[in-house]
């Protein structure tokens, strides 16, 4: 895949961003410290660039990061004097934060719009927000060009998708409910934004609500639906406010909650030494270009190694066993029950298992696995195979904050929530609302499930057309876009994130934003633009 950015030599470099989020913001950031003339154009319809959807200042307070302050670590490639989050989160509150406290994803889109701030200041030049969805691109000989509602904007040396998550369609069931729900006494509703929700549950008082999904979307529902209606938490008990829902039935397949993370006081337990660190990296370095099987099975070896220091037991079964079916050691066992021995384990009140050893080393590994694949030679379906494993142990690594964990448990304890397992065509929607195999009817739902990163799912006008066109095209095994390691999908066009999961791996983190593959993507185009003629970047074959 050959860059040519000839045309522009002698003078600036333009650039343009679509959707700003905080991968848009971390791609601008390392652009400008690569390229400090470069010209940046950002198309992104939110009154709140760099924030995203996500951490929109407007979201509510009950939505929480799954990180600690202390462990949010982005890079200042360009903004050296800015302060870090958790310095900035303790200024910002006028006290002492804790080091185990997990702050309000609002927070966070308060500081990244901080980090914009400044970075338009630093350049004051270099950045034009248009609040416009792009409906299309397209190349000509003067360079790419961007259409909006009414607008034509070019040309651009460069087009960066910074998307996120893109419109998509609506999967089969829920469209059925939607279209039924509408002659019906009933109400649906999507999660997010949660401030949203939260303002609609003031009408749910007394109701029963189902919500589609038990990972970490739920639990901020629930938070919403409880804490944000006026209840509260005091030692382990929750104390209604009257104003809450009658029920909460969060189902999935599994009716398995994501396990939370260990207290800062338990978290020592799951370090690994130097050896064992650096045994897995190279071993993950190696794998990448094995066939599948032989690739999983020098992973798991690598594994076995701190899990059997850690727990003192072979977890070699329980490896192989999630390697085939994640999550199917643990289905026979109640849901209520899981919830107790993470909370436990998490608090360092319980041994630790083989499998909640194996999500914090595995979390351990985010940084290495994400630049392990931005980096390396590698098979496609290997990748796919490893991309699955990473996704099965997300319930274990990506768990929510131990405070999250409690509150569910506190609500179950009280009655108010009931963890269920059910497939969708099992629950039924009538005039009085949805059946769960055979219980309580709910008049609500709430959908808290995230569209898979797969293109054939995606609505995006500007995502449908270029495929349309060819330019862009599907990576058969894993169903995202194709591009190389930096990100280049056509020539001056690039795509970072979720829609390259495969190519890239564990894209749904705060970091992976100002990760491997953004900074190759900044640090391409500044060699490009540094020879001033045609440039191999990558080859094609390797995306």
């Amino acid at each position: 895949m050959m860059r040519d950015l000839s045309r522009s030599q002698g003078r600036a470099l333009c650039l343009a961003i679509v959707g700003f989020g905080p991968r848009g913001l971390a791609a601008a950031e390392y652009a400008l410290a690569a390229m400090p003339s470069c010209r940046i154009d950002i198309f992104d319809p939110s009154a709140f660039p760099a924030a995203g959807p996500n951490f929109a200042p407007a979201e509510s307070p009950h939505c929480l990061l799954n990180l600690r302050a202390s462990d949010v670590n982005l890079p200042s490639p360009v903004l050296q004097r800015l302060p870090s989050f958790s310095a900035w989160v303790a200024q910002a509150a006028g006290q002492d934060v804790s080091p185990d406290d997990y702050p309000s994803r609002r927070s966070l889109g308060d500081y990244l719009t901080l980090r914009y701030e400044t970075l338009k200041q630093a350049f004051p030049d270099a950045l034009t927000h248009h609040r416009s969805a792009v409906l299309r691109a397209w190349k000509d000989v003067q360079g790419w060009w961007i259409s909006t509602h009414g607008h034509e904007a070019g040309p651009f040396d460069e087009v960066l998708l910074t998307l996120g998550q893109p419109s998509s369609k609506a999967d089969p069931t829920w469209e059925d409910w939607r279209a039924r729900a509408a002659r019906c006494d009933v109400a649906l509703s999507a999660a997010y934004p949660g401030h949203a929700l939260q303002a609609k549950a003031a009408d749910w008082a007394g109701k029963t609500v189902a919500v589609r999904g038990l990972g970490l979307s739920t639990l901020d529902v629930v938070a919403m639906l409880t804490l944000g209606q006026g209840g509260r938490l005091e030692h382990g008990r929750y104390i209604r406010s009257g104003q809450e829902p009658a029920c909460i039935l969060p189902f999935s397949l599994d009716g398995m909650p994501p396990l939370p993370k260990p207290d800062l006081a338990t978290e020592p337990r799951f370090t690994m030494s130097d050896n064992e660190s650096k045994a897995l990296r190279n071993t993950l370095e190696c794998a990448l270009s094995l066939p599948p099987d032989t690739a999983m099975e020098q992973i798991t070896q690598a594994l076995a190694a701190p899990l059997y220091r850690q727990t003192g037991q072979d977890p070699s079964d329980w490896l192989a066993r999630e390697c085939a079916s994640a999550g199917a050691q643990d289905m026979s066992r109640a849901p209520v029950e899981m919830l107790r021995e993470g909370i436990e384990m998490a608090s360092g009140r319980r041994p630790a298992s083989v499998g909640y050893c194996t999500g914090q080393i595995w979390r351990a590994l985010q940084h290495d696995l994400r630049a392990v694949f931005q980096r390396c030679d590698s098979r496609a379906d290997t990748r796919a195979v490893i991309l699955g494993f990473d996704r099965g142990l997300k319930r274990m690594s990506y768990g929510p904050p131990l405070s999250s964990a409690r509150l569910l448990l506190a609500l179950v304890q009280e009655g108010l929530v009931q963890l269920s397992v059910a497939d969708d065509p099992e629950v039924t929607l009538s005039d009085a609302g949805w059946r769960l195999q055979g219980r309580a009817t709910a008049q609500v739902m709430v959908d808290a499930v995230l569209p898979a990163p797969r293109l054939e799912v995606i609505e995006d006008p500007l995502i449908r057309t270029l495929l349309r066109d060819e330019v862009l095209r599907e990576d058969p095994t894993t169903g995202g876009i194709a591009v190389d390691r930096a990100g280049r999908a056509a020539q001056g066009l690039s795509v970072l994130g979720r829609l390259t999961e495969g190519r890239s791996i564990a894209t749904d983190s705060l970091h992976d934003c100002y990760g491997a593959m953004t900074r190759a993507w900044a640090g391409a185009l500044a060699d490009a633009q540094d020879q001033g003629a045609a440039r191999g970047v990558w080859e094609s074959s390797q995306c």
